[in-house]
C-alpha cells in the first residue's frame, strides 16, 4: 500500500479552513496600515477591506466578514466621535459579525459605552499584535474578550464607604478560582484546558458553574465581576 499517496488523497478530501475575514473601520491611514501589517502576519486571518467613518457601512455587505475592528475615535462630518454609534448600527445590521473596539488609550466612558453598544471585545491601540490576533480569533468563534489592561482600568474595585455593608461574594472552589483568573487574563477555553491539563468539556462545565454562582451570562461579565470584587 502506498502510504504517501493515501495521505495525499486524504488531505485533498479534507475541507480547507477559511481564514477569518476581517474589516477595519478607522479614520487615520496610519492606524489602518499598522493593523493590516499586524493582521497579515497570521495566515489564519484575512483583511477584506478598510474604510473611514463614511464608508464603513459598505463593509458590512461582505458575507465573508466575521470580525469588524472599529476605532472608537471615529469622527463624523461634524467632528464628533461616533465610534460607539457605528458599533450599535453594525451590530443591528450584522449580529453575526463579532466586533472588536479599539482605543488609543483608556477612556472609561467610551469603552463602557462600546460594550453596551454590542462590542464583543475591547483592546487598546498599544495591545501587542499577538494578543490582538488572539482576541480576533476568540471573537470569530463567538466568544468575548476583554484586554487585561482595559479590564483592570475599567473595573478596578471602587472604594466603599466605611458604613456600607460588605458585598457578599459567592464561594468558589480552588479550581473555579483558577479558571476565573485565567478568564480575566484572556485565556480561551482551549488554552485553559491545556494550562490546567484537563478536558475541554470540564472547563465548560466549570464555567457554567461559575456563571451561575456569579449571576452572569458570559466571560466578560465574569471578568468584570472578578475584578470589581477582587477575586483575582
Amino acid at each position: 500500500m502506498d502510504v504517501d499517496a493515501s495521505l495525499h488523497r486524504l488531505a485533498g478530501a479534507l475541507p480547507s479552513v477559511e481564514p477569518v475575514g476581517i474589516a477595519i473601520v478607522a479614520d487615520r491611514h496610519t492606524t489602518t496600515a499598522a493593523l493590516v501589517e499586524i493582521l497579515s502576519a497570521d495566515p489564519e486571518l484575512r483583511v477584506l477591506g478598510a474604510a473611514d467613518a463614511a464608508g464603513g457601512e459598505a463593509l458590512l455587505t461582505d458575507q465573508s466578514l466575521r470580525v469588524l475592528i472599529v476605532n472608537l475615535s471615529l469622527s463624523d462630518e461634524y467632528g464628533a466621535s461616533h465610534g460607539v454609534r457605528f458599533i450599535r448600527e453594525a451590530k443591528r445590521r450584522r449580529p453575526d459579525v463579532g466586533i472588536v473596539s479599539l482605543k488609543r488609550q483608556v477612556d472609561e466612558h467610551q469603552l463602557r459605552a462600546a460594550l453596551d453598544a454590542g462590542a464583543d471585545a475591547c483592546c487598546l491601540a498599544v495591545t501587542p499584535g499577538a494578543r490582538l490576533r488572539k482576541a480576533i480569533k476568540v471573537v470569530a468563534d463567538g466568544a468575548t474578550w476583554l484586554d487585561p489592561e482595559v479590564a483592570h482600568a475599567l473595573f478596578h474595585s471602587e472604594p466603599r464607604d466605611a458604613h456600607d455593608e460588605p458585598v457578599p461574594v459567592p464561594h468558589l472552589s480552588p479550581r473555579e478560582q483558577q479558571i476565573l483568573r485565567l478568564v480575566v487574563e484572556g485565556y480561551s477555553n482551549e488554552e485553559i484546558a491545556q494550562h490546567l491539563q484537563c478536558a475541554y468539556p470540564t472547563v465548560r462545565t466549570h464555567l457554567a458553574h461559575l456563571y451561575r454562582k456569579l449571576d452572569v451570562d458570559d466571560r466578560v461579565s465574569a471578568a468584570v465581576y472578578a475584578l470589581r470584587h477582587g477575586l483575582t
